[in-house]
């Protein structure tokens, strides 16, 4: 009980730090909202409309006075209203909650796949010709960014080959181009945690007594080694998938997915501070909520970990 109040405390510190930050940052950006809201909407603005603006925005309020309003209705459930349409915020990204949480599934599956698959066949067989070819490839990846990644599988997939669509598709087929520049993207540094970990593993001495019994290397690391790190895959498994939810935004620009990240960019362009602002404390609060589960089920694996916390 006590681990877990420590541990939401911990969260609770960490979202208010993100709330503070975010609001100081967004309010004290170069440009003044009132006017860029006027100049979409065809006025062109003068200082009586601007104060008039700032007036019903609430922005000619002291920034803390402006925090604290902004927080308390946060707290209630009410971000504000989107600058653009006046529509609430909180809505907005509900609605395109579901496909971010979709695409970040399916590239951290593939993630993940790709990642155990290549770090088990580099550890079993380092020497061989495949693994120094996937270490090459590994390397290659992680230095790509996963917008070229995602241009390359457009170019290939979808323009030459034409197998699936370049952006804009919902369906399962559309999925399939955004997940694996997700997944790929994410794999080459999961793989190279995993197999340090794997290899670190395999100079302990219940892996000399498993190979002494007969079993092959393959099967001693399937059986005994993966098991044995995965306390540490889990906790690099959670800081991917964090990272997966990150890349997101970029991924859902560049193949048009109707994402919380897609969202957040066309906030940034147009100024819409209410949609950052709640989209910053959603990404935020996902990221503490799959840490705090990743840390969660490495105490419950570790029986080490679990005596520390009674």
């Amino acid at each position: 009980m006590t681990f877990a109040c420590s541990r939401a405390a911990g969260a609770a510190f960490a979202l208010l730090a993100v709330s503070v930050l975010t609001f100081a940052l967004t309010s004290l950006a170069p440009g003044d909202p009132a006017e860029e809201l006027l100049r979409r909407g065809g006025i062109q603005p003068t200082q009586a409309s601007v104060t008039a603006l700032r007036a019903e925005l609430g922005l000619d309020r002291p920034l803390a006075v402006q925090y604290l309003h902004w927080l308390g209705g946060v707290l209630r459930g009410d971000f504000g209203r989107s600058y653009a349409d006046g529509t609430p915020v909180a809505p907005q990204i509900l609605s395109r909650a579901p496909a971010t949480l979709r695409l970040a599934g399916v590239g951290f599956l593939i993630a993940l796949v790709l990642a155990v698959v290549m770090a088990v066949r580099a550890q079993t067989r380092p020497h061989a010709a495949l693994g120094r070819i996937t270490r090459a490839l590994t390397l290659a990846v992680a230095a790509v960014p996963p917008y070229v990644l995602g241009i390359l599988l457009i170019s290939v997939l979808a323009v030459e080959v034409r197998i699936f669509p370049t952006g804009g598709d919902t369906t399962a087929e559309g999925l399939v181009l955004p997940g694996l520049t997700l997944g790929i993207a994410t794999a080459a540094p999961l793989m190279r945690l995993l197999r340090s970990d794997l290899a670190a593993v395999h100079g302990s001495p219940f892996m000399a007594l498993a190979l002494a019994k007969g079993l092959t290397v393959r099967r001693a690391t399937l059986f005994h080694a993966l098991p044995a790190a995965a306390p540490a895959a889990i906790s690099a498994a959670g800081v991917a998938l964090t990272e997966v939810a990150g890349g997101a935004v970029v991924v859902e620009t560049l193949f048009n997915w109707p994402g919380v990240g897609q969202l957040a960019v066309t906030a940034v362009r147009q100024r819409d501070i209410p949609i950052v602002q709640g989209y910053v404390l959603f990404a935020a609060a996902a990221t503490v909520l799959v840490l705090a589960l990743a840390d969660a089920c490495v105490t419950l694996m570790d029986p080490r970990l679990r005596d520390k916390t009674r």
